[in-house]
Order: structure tokens, then C-alpha cells, then sequence
């Protein structure tokens, strides 16, 4: 997990002359509130936000204006007059300017104090994504949008709660401090052992602050301390002293008493941008896990959007499996649910700069080798201005295991939850569950099984191409669990709440998900004891495009025939028909499957529908249905504006005039920006602070993989489509295209915008993911070819034969144009930007992004990347020759598996392209893993070249360079994602495989586990290889694999087993990235031991013979 992920950089402030100021960078103002956001004097801050807020007074002039303009905009939203759908607001009377309230009564002007906060909150958090999905659309049955926050900051929307408490509290003292937000001097907490309640979100809190480069002083006044606490002063000295600081360096005194209030007007900022972003929207689906937790987001938005928009309508989507269960007599009991609730525990990490993922383990496993002592909290703390001498930690033991560090942990967090509860009931009941509905801010709770939350987890991979975790999913469950009551093409918003999840937890939920989603199955059968029944089944579960991942025979069953063998394969398919397919086969062949497969639920179906088998004639201009549109009928008008096509589309013989390379410009590529603008979503493009520090430059990621169709390939489809449709003399009746995927995927998305029937011609190695997307737009899909040319061969024939047009993946001026639209995105956001790093193909997107920024700025460096195994680029520059590539060989990166790039563009490829580099194929790997838990994005092979180039040293880079790295795809398939992860995992230092060669004796092994429970590993599996040729009769091989925390944890373990005597190898050690010096201190532990050996064997010797005599064996002793 990231530490910082990607946050834009906060802007400059400027000064005013007056008392107010206002922030540099000008915010959109919100759609929904305009009567606010009009009155440039108003205490909401609408022409900037207010280093002095507004007075709460009443007499106050400056709030005069805003409070008028409020209460009007009230009156018209609300017609009750009253500011909340609730009786009263209550619990905020004792805020200060922390609030904006109204003139008339002095009650809370919740949507002025929600704007003041939204404001402020553009500036230091990410605005996050909100996407329409067609595949969704056509799915559910209705309009579809979904908000990303779970690409938020740290992963959560939660930030926006911590943020909220940090700008809250400089509101409240603005008028004192009589200085911008940004000019602070920080921020000074006092944290009280009496009073935990009010701790339970300072972890979040001071995080944020340290993230936004805010000094941040904790005072801790005496009394039971728990892990991380340090004393300083008494009680009320420790208040005073606090208070006094922050007075005399201009700080912020942050009162915890208000953090829950704050935390709702935090929340509720969330929805005001999704109102910003689309206030047509009828429905929002919101998810909750504890409503200890998660009550300020359920609260804050429906009570935002309520006040906004009565008619809205608010469903929560609770878990309901999450916690709790019943036993066999109907008794309620505790256990472990598929999605543990961290406790938000990524807030409560100890941040380490040489841990390789932000955790709560890492902080101490780079400390004492696994181990966290109460002297360690003295000495780190103590350097702080705290004296240890007045309370001791507690608990008072000498050292804390992980699992006791974090049981702690939780436990007092879950303690100041329940506290703060108890003491804030007033407050909190009015934002009971069970009040909102009765006030009608809730309008349906629907239960979510962890079933339909793990299918809802895949399909977020598969669809958003984003990672979420159990909470993050729930309400996309709760779309699929067929609870939730919709009308057909109801415009719907559904909240993914959370990216954080634990490493171990998404391996078992990705595997449990597939198993779901009729991505996985298992064949069990009793066979003839002989190679030929084998072979059969293969050559069946082959044919079925059904992959194999596992086989097991046991030849010790009781029920076995004489002479057979009991044959478990574990398989991986596409869905449930083809599993279905495939066992129905191997039963008319008298192979009968063992083990029943139970019939999918309604919901299960539903997310693993049977893909529509699309053939269009060649003189069938029938056009495809338009996914989304309103009555699910074949359309023949874009949905975009500005696109529009005749009903009929007459062939005309007339071919449109031949562009040139040189046509393009900076000014057609501009054009071609405005024409796509309609069909494509923003991209986000984040500065990444991780990566940075990785890399040693300041790297800036363009996440392409979660753009429509999941890659960057819908830009140049749509500028050649739609600049056709433009030409007066010529336009096209049907479009054929050959892709490995991605760009298949464009081309079937933008035929079906403009109402053309279309074709796909696909290599035989293009994954089946990418495939059956594209068949869901309505295309035709042919696999034909071992490589891609082959495909093209075969899409040209086609073209001829129907008269359709053909779009090529790089091959073609309008494509390359339109791929060079990311170029203007790219200049846009980081004008001064010094490298570029683009992952090659075919070369036509590096083409069109070097065509806009090199006559831009042709001292920007563009970097191409390949894969090892299919880079006939790598010395193009050099030689100006394509280096062969064997048609057979294919990559990891298979929307790269391009033999022979260039066409109209290469000459583009040799002069503006300034390197091309190569990384393999575990790099590629990796990175994927990487980038996944440091972006919370997935990212296909060939989407991530470039990353994996800069993280592995590739490409060298200054200090202070700018580099922008695109990864431009994220349709990867989910089995081999699941694969990739195995290596991405070791690669991270989270697993690991040991070989143990010794003594094949009783007790061995539990001498190994019972050193692994010392190290707190978990155990993945273990086998026993014995009789192999390179060991004794009488030894044995353990091949034993762990999850581990990192790699100081892993060090720590193989330590334990050299101290005893035993020597593992770390099996795939040579593909671990710097692995001389991550296994260094385990290299050093081998080396002292061997020489301990060595100096000690006299002495070892002498004793023995004296014990056993001088006849005895001495060649045991080493």
C-alpha cells in the first residue's frame, strides 16, 4: 500500500490586499448550488476560500451576503424553510467559525459549510474519477456511473473525514492565526489517555497533515498510555502548554471534541462532486461495512444530497455476513469474515522509507528483525520533547509480537469507537440508521452476501480495471444481488468506497471470486491407470479453451477400482457455459465428473453472462445495439453530441483522400482532441510521490488503463471513425479491425456510438477477457492467425469482400492522430514536463505523442519501452533495421506483440524517439503487482512497460526530471493476473519458497514450523520431494512456502534456520530485483555460520571422540 498515493501538487496562494485571500487555483463551481456560489462576498467562499471564514455572528457584514443568498437557496431546495430533512441540526452549538451558519436563526448552514470545505478539499486531495460503464449498463439494465474514491488518497474516502478536521479547525481559529491555510505553521493536538473517544481518528488525521508537508506536534498528557503515546507535563499543564504553542508559531490548535462533526461535513463533500460531476442522477448506492465506522459518509451524503435534491433516492448496501453468524441452534457467533475489517488499519501505519509497501508490519520488521519493544517507542519518542519517567508503555511486556502489536491496536481503537459512542450519543443519534430512514434520508438497506461482494470485487478488476477492498465492493454487490428495485436505464451512481486490502486478502478473494464467477472449477474423475485415459482428458479440456492450472493423482482412495487412479484437475474457464461445455464432452466421452458443481445463482449468472455470438453478413447494415441507450434497441445515432449519422448508410466507391504523415500537426491534433472529447473520459493524471522517491525523480503516472475500454486505443479509433463520418464525399458502412484486444475493444465501442456494424479479427493468443468485452459492444469476432500481421492479412480480405472501412491498430495517419491526443493531455497537465516514457507496439501511439510534444518542445526526451522477447525496436536507432523476431515467441505484454512496427510512421519512430530500452518478462511482472497495490489500478503487460523500465533502472533520469509515464492498458485477464500476482508477491517480499535438504527423520519438520511461528510467517504449502536423483535414500527435500511482511521479515527467518545448523535456498532468488541486497543480512548470517563451523571443529571434534571414542564417524561433525 501507498503511503501518499499520487496527490495533485497544491498550488500557490496569493495574497490579497484586504482580510480575505483567496486560493490561487480556481475551483469549478458546483452545479447544484448556484445561488451560493454567485455572491463573490460570501462567507462560503465562492470567490476563494478565507483565510479569516466568515463570522458565525449574526451582526457580522461580511456574512450578511452569503447568509441571505443561503437561506434563499434553502427556500428553494427545501421547501420545509428548515436547513436539514431532520427536525433540527443538533450537536453544533459550540462551534465556532468551524461552521458557517445562516443569519435569520443561527442555525447551521450545512450546504455553505459543505461548499467552504469542497473548495479547499480540490486543492489537497485527488478529484476522483466518475465514469459512466456501458458493459455495466447493459449488465444491470440501467445508466450506470461509478465513483472511483477508491483511488482516493490512502485508498479511502476516509481522508476526506481527516482533511475536514484539519481545515475545520483552522477555520475556527482563521480569524486568530490571521493568515492563509497554507502559511500556517502546522498543527498542535493534545492527546489525553482519559479521553481515547476523541483519538479514534488522529492516526488518519496526523498522516494527512505530514502528507501535506504540515509540521504536526502531538502533546500526550500522563496517564495509562497506550503503545504509541509519550508523556508530556500533567493534564492541564499539557492543554495550556499545547495551546500557547500554537499560538506563538502560528499554528493550529486542533480540538478533538469536534472530530466527528467535522468528519460528516468532510463526507459530505463526496457528494457534492458527484452532483458536480452529473446532477442528473436519480439513485446512489452507498456502502457500508460497521456503521461505527463508515455512519459519517452514509450520514453526510444523504443528508447533502437530500437537501439538494429531495427526489434523490439513497440505498445503503450493508453486509450483513461481515461479523457475525449464526450456529446449528440459531445462536449468534463471532468469526472471520472473507473481508477482515482492518479498522482502517493502513491509517495506523508507522511509515518506513525503505519498506517496499506501507503497512503496519513494516515499521518493525525493519526494527530488532521482526520484533517492536517498548524501548522502542521510549527512543523514538522520547527525541520528541516526551518523558518516559512519568507512565511506562503498557502492556508491560518486554517485547510485542505482530499479532499482539496489532491485536493492541484494534483493540484500543475499536475501545475509543465504543467510548466515543457512548459520550457523543446525543449527537450521533440523530444520524442513526434507523433515524434516516425514518426521516426519509435512507430510502432502502439492502443486506450483501460476501458471495456477491467477492463477484462484485472481480468485476471491478475486470470492468473499472481499479482494485477495491471488502468494503470498497459492497455496493457494486449489492447492484448484482437483485435487491435493490430499478427502474430500466434509471441514471445511477454507485460509490466504490476503498482501495486499501492486505496483500494476503486479495489473493483469497481474487481466487474465491473466480470460483464464483464460474472462472475456476475443478474435474475430478477415476481413470485407468495409464497415460492414454489421461491424455483423452486433456485433449478434451484443451479443445474447450479450458486451461489446466493443477493436477493431483491418489492412488490410495478406498472407493477406487482396481488398476485407477482418483485424477483432480483444477481448471480455469471463461464462465459457466464453457465449464459446462467442457464436462458435458468428457461425459459423452465415459468420463464422469466426481464432483458436483453447483448451479449458479441468479446473481452469479448475471456476472458471467453467455457472450453473444454476433455474425454480420457482409451486406447486413443492420447496426449493433447501442449499449445503454434507452430502450435497449439498435440505435443509429451516436450517443455522443455532436455525432450523427443518416438512419442508412449508401456505399460509396469514392475512396477519401490519402493523408500524409507530415499532415499532422499540433493544430489537427488539437481538433482531433475536441472530436474524441465526447467519447472518452478524463484521464487522470497524478503526480505519484512513491514512485518518485523509487525512481529518484518526480514521476507523474497517466493512468490509461482505466479509460473506456480500458486502454488508450479508443482515441485513435474514434478520431478515424468519426473524421470519416465528417467527409462529405465518402463514409463508411461497416468497420473491420485486427487487434490482440485493445484495440478491438475501441473500434467495437465506437461502431456501436455511430451505429456501424463491425468485425474483429484477432490472433489465436489474444486473451479471452479482451475478447468478450468486445463481443458485449455487439462486434463479430474471428480468431485467425499466430500473430497479429496474420490478422491484419485477414481483415484486409474482409474488407475488400464487404466494402467496409478498415481500422488500423497504428498503421494509419487519423489513428496516429488521434493517439497523439495524449500528448495535449499531457502538456496540459505537466507543461514542464522533461522525459516521456511510452510503451511500443506497433509504435503508432509514441508516434503521435512525439509528433505533438517534440514540435512543442524538442528538448522533451521520448522513450520507447519493449518487452525482451518481442523487441524488434531495440536497435532500430542504431541501425535502422527492425531486429527478427520468431513469429512463435509471445510476452507477458500481449498487447505488444508486435514483429514488424511502423508503416507511414517510421520514419517518426527513428528520428523523434530518443532511446528505445527493454525489460523481461518477471519485470514486467512485478510492476504489475506494483503498480496495483501503489496506484490501486490494474494494469495489463503491455501497459506497464514503462514503469517497469524506470523502476528497474532502465532509463536513467535526474533528480529533479520531470517524467511522465503512461500506462496505457488494464484488460488483463483474470487467471493471468492470478498467475502474475504469485510472482508479484515474491518479487515484493510478501511470499517466498525455502528447499530444505536433511535427514528424512521424525520431528525435522516441526523444528522448521515451530522457527516460522517464532517469525510470525504464515504458512502458503508444503511438500516433501523425496527419491530425486541429486539427494541421499535416506534424505528429503522440503519445499516449504510462507507469506511474509517484507523482506527484513524474511531475513529474519532464514536467520533462525542458519543459527540451528540448517541452510535453505531461496528458490527464484536470481529474479528478485537488487536480490544481493535484500538477502544480504541472510547472505552475512550463512557466511558467520559456515566460519563459526570451521573455527570450531577442533574443539567439536575432541568432545566427541572423548563421548563416542576415536572409532566413530567424524565426518558428521561438519
Amino acid at each position: 500500500m501507498s503511503k501518499d498515493e499520487m496527490i495533485p501538487e497544491p498550488s500557490s496562494v496569493n495574497n490579497n490586499t484586504n482580510t480575505t485571500a483567496s486560493i490561487s487555483t480556481p475551483v469549478k463551481k458546483s452545479k447544484v448550488n448556484n445561488n451560493n456560489n454567485n455572491n463573490s462576498n460570501g462567507s462560503n467562499g465562492s470567490n476563494g476560500s478565507h483565510p479569516t471564514p466568515t463570522s458565525t455572528s449574526t451582526t457580522t457584514t461580511t456574512t450578511s451576503t452569503t447568509s441571505s443568498s443561503s437561506s434563499d437557496t434553502m427556500q428553494v431546495d427545501d421547501p420545509t424553510g428548515v436547513n436539514s430533512p431532520l427536525d433540527t441540526l443538533r450537536g453544533f452549538e459550540e462551534i465556532g467559525e468551524g461552521v458557517i451558519r445562516r443569519n435569520t436563526d443561527g442555525q447551521v448552514d450545512f450546504l455553505a459549510t459543505v461548499n467552504r470545505m469542497t473548495k479547499y478539499t480540490h486543492q489537497f486531495i485527488k478529484h476522483t474519477p466518475q465514469y459512466h460503464y456501458e458493459l455495466l449498463s447493459q449488465i444491470l439494465k440501467c445508466d450506470v456511473q461509478l465513483k472511483l474514491e477508491n483511488l482516493q488518497l490512502f485508498g479511502d474516502l476516509y481522508v476526506r473525514n481527516c482533511l475536514s478536521i484539519l481545515l475545520s479547525n483552522y477555520f475556527n481559529e482563521a480569524n486568530k492565526l490571521g493568515c492563509e491555510y497554507r502559511e500556517i505553521g502546522g498543527f498542535v493536538v493534545v492527546m489525553d489517555p482519559k479521553c481515547p473517544e476523541n483519538q479514534t481518528q488522529l492516526s488518519g488525521t496526523v498522516l494527512t497533515a505530514l502528507h501535506l508537508k504540515n509540521k504536526f506536534i502531538i502533546y500526550v498528557a500522563p496517564g495509562e498510555l497506550s503503545l504509541l503515546q509519550v508523556v508530556q507535563g500533567d493534564i492541564s499543564t499539557c492543554y495550556e502548554r499545547a495551546r500557547k504553542h500554537a499560538s506563538d508559531l502560528h499554528m493550529v490548535y486542533i480540538d478533538l471534541k469536534f472530530s466527528l462533526h467535522y468528519s460528516m461535513i468532510g463526507a459530505a463533500t463526496l457528494a457534492e462532486e458527484i452532483m458536480e460531476k452529473s446532477e442528473d442522477r436519480e439513485t446512489i448506492v452507498i456502502p457500508l461495512r460497521l456503521y461505527t465506522v463508515g455512519w459519517s459518509y452514509v450520514s453526510g451524503l444523504s443528508l447533502y444530497l437530500k437537501m439538494i435534491k429531495p427526489q434523490m433516492k439513497v440505498i445503503v448496501c450493508q453486509m450483513t455476513e461481515d461479523l457475525y453468524g449464526m450456529d446449528g441452534e440459531g445462536k449468534e457467533f463471532n468469526r472471520q469474515s472473507l473481508f477482515p475489517d482492518r479498522i482502517e488499519i493502513g491509517w495506523l501505519a508507522l511509515i518506513h522509507d525503505k519498506s517496499d509497501l506501507t503497512n503496519v508490519f513494516d515499521a518493525f520488521d525493519a526494527r530488532d528483525q521482526g520484533k517492536f519493544t517498548p524501548d522502542d517507542v521510549i527512543t523514538m519518542l522520547v527525541s520528541m520533547g516526551g518523558d518516559a519517567s512519568r507512565n511506562p508503555c503498557r502492556p508491560s511486556k518486554s517485547s510485542f509480537s505482530q499479532t499482539e502489536f496489532v491485536n493492541e491496536v484494534i483493540t484500543q481503537t475499536l475501545s475509543g469507537m465504543n467510548t466515543k459512542e457512548k459520550i457523543s450519543q446525543q449527537f450521533l443519534k440523530q444520524f442513526s440508521l434507523e433515524n434516516l430512514k425514518e426521516k426519509k434520508l435512507v430510502d432502502q438497506v439492502v443486506p450483501v452476501t460476501e458471495d456477491q461482494a467477492a463477484i462484485a470485487f472481480i468485476k471491478c478488476l475486470e470492468y473499472t480495471h481499479t482494485m477495491t477492498n471488502g468494503k470498497g465492493s459492497i455496493a457494486l454487490g449489492g447492484m448484482f444481488s437483485g435487491n435493490i428495485k430499478l427502474k430500466q436505464n434509471e441514471k445511477i451512481v454507485v460509490l466504490l468506497s476503498g482501495g486499501f486490502v492486505d496483500v494476503i486478502d486479495f489473493q483469497t478473494i481474487l481466487n474465491y471470486g473466480l470460483d464464483l464467477a464460474g472462472q475456476t472449477f475443478e474435474v475430478e474423475l477415476d481413470l485407468p491407470d495409464n497415460t492414454n485415459a489421461l491424455s483423452k482428458v486433456l485433449n478434451v479440456i484443451g479443445s474447450n479453451n479450458v486451461s489446466v492450472h493443477e493436477i493431483n493423482m491418489d492412488r490410495s482412495c478406498e472407493s477406487l477400482k482396481q488398476y485407477h487412479v482418483r485424477v483432480l484437475i483444477q481448471c480455469n474457464s471463461r464462465n459457466f457455459q464453457q465449464q459446462q461445455s467442457c464436462l458435458e464432452v468428457l461425459d459423452a466421452q465415459g468420463f464422469k465428473n466426481l464432483k458436483k458443481i453447483a448451479a449458479p445463482n441468479r446473481e452469479l449468472t448475471i456476472l458471467s453472462p453467455t457472450m453473444p455470438q454476433t455474425i454480420i453478413s457482409p451486406n447486413d447494415s443492420k447496426a449493433p445495439m447501442i449499449l445503454g441507450s434507452p430502450n435497449g434497441a439498435t440505435q443509429q445515432q451516436s450517443s455522443s453530441p455532436g455525432i450523427s449519422i443518416p438512419p442508412s448508410i449508401p456505399s460509396v466507391n469514392t475512396p477519401p483522400l490519402k493523408r500524409s504523415i507530415t499532415d499532422i500537426s499540433i493544430e489537427s491534433i488539437r481538433e482531433a482532441q475536441q472530436r474524441i472529447k465526447h467519447i472518452m473520459s478524463p484521464t487522470p493524471i497524478y503526480h505519484s510521490t512513491t514512485y518518485s522517491k523509487l525512481c529518484g525523480c518526480q514521476v507523474t503516472l497517466m493512468l490509461e488503463n482505466i479509460q473506456k475500454t480500458g486502454s488508450f486505443k479508443i482515441r485513435g479509433s474514434s478520431n478515424m471513425v468519426l473524421r470519416a463520418i465528417e467527409q462529405s464525399s465518402y463514409k463508411p458502412v461497416g468497420l473491420v479491425a485486427a487487434s490482440a484486444g485493445n484495440h478491438a475493444q475501441g473500434v467495437a465501442l465506437i461502431s456501436a456510438k455511430v451505429g456501424l456494424p463491425c468485425t474483429i479479427v484477432c490472433p489465436e493468443y489474444a486473451p479471452d477477457s479482451k475478447l468478450s468485452h468486445t463481443k458485449q459492444y455487439g462486434a463479430e469476432v474471428i480468431k485467425k492467425g499466430k500473430s497479429l500481421e496474420d490478422a491484419v492479412n485477414t481483415a484486409e480480405m474482409i474488407c475488400k469482400e464487404r466494402n467496409w472501412t478498415l481500422v488500423r491498430p497504428y498503421n494509419d495517419v487519423d489513428v496516429i492522430e488521434g493517439q497523439g491526443t495524449m500528448g495535449c493531455d499531457i502538456y496540459d497537465k505537466v507543461p514542464d514536463v522533461d522525459t516521456v516514457i511510452v510503451n511500443v507496439g506497433g509504435g503508432g501511439m509514441i508516434a503521435g505523442i512525439a509528433l505533438f510534444l517534440k514540435k512543442i518542445n524538442p528538448n522533451i526526451r521520448i522513450i520507447g519501452v519493449q518487452s525482451q522477447n518481442v523487441s524488434p525496436l531495440a536497435d532500430f536507432k542504431q541501425t535502422n533495421q527492425l531486429r527478427y523476431i520468431e513469429p512463435a515467441v509471445l510476452s507477458l505484454a500481449d498487447g505488444t506483440n508486435v514483429k514488424m512496427p511502423g508503416g507511414v510512421h517510421t520514419q517518426v519512430l527513428h528520428d523523434l524517439v530518443d532511446e528505445y530500452v527493454t525489460v523481461s518478462e518477471n519485470e514486467i511482472a512485478s510492476t504489475i503487482v506494483h503498480l496495483m497495490y501503489n496506484s490501486r489500478t490494474v494494469s495489463e503487460g503491455a501497459g506497464c512497460l514503462g514503469l517497469a523500465a524506470l523502476i528497474h533502472h532502465k532509463i536513467k533520469v535526474r533528480k529533479d526530471e520531470r517524467v511522465v509515464v503512461i500506462i496505457c492498458g488494464g484488460n488483463i485477464d483474470m487467471s493471468t493476473l492470478r498467475q502474475v500476482y504469485e510472482y508479484g508477491l515474491r518479487s515484493l517480499g510478501r511470499s517466498f519458497t525455502i528447499h530444505l535438504t536433511t535427514w528424512d527423520y521424525p520431528g525435522n519438520l516441526h523444528k522448521i514450523i515451530s522457527l516460522a511461528a517464532r517469525a510470525e510467517l504464515k504458512v502458503s504449502e508444503i511438500r516433501h520431494i523425496r527419491g530425486t536423483g541429486d539427494i541421499n535414500w535416506n534424505e528429503v527435500t522440503i519445499s516449504l512456502s510462507f507469506y511474509s511482511n517484507s523482506f527484513h521479515h524474511q531475513n529474519f527467518f532464514l536467520s533462525l534456520l542458519v543459527d540451528v545448523g540448517l541452510f535453505p535456498t531461496v528458490i527464484g532468488r536470481r529474479y528478485i530485483k537488487d536480490h544481493e541486497l535484500v538477502y544480504q543480512i541472510y547472505d552475512k548470517s550463512v557466511i558467520a555460520k559456515e566460519n563459526q563451523l570451521k573455527e570450531t571443529f577442533s574443539e567439536r571434534q575432541k568432545a566427541f571422540l572423548e563421548m563416542y571414542g576415536k572409532q566413530a564417524n567424524t565426518s558428521t561433525l561438519m
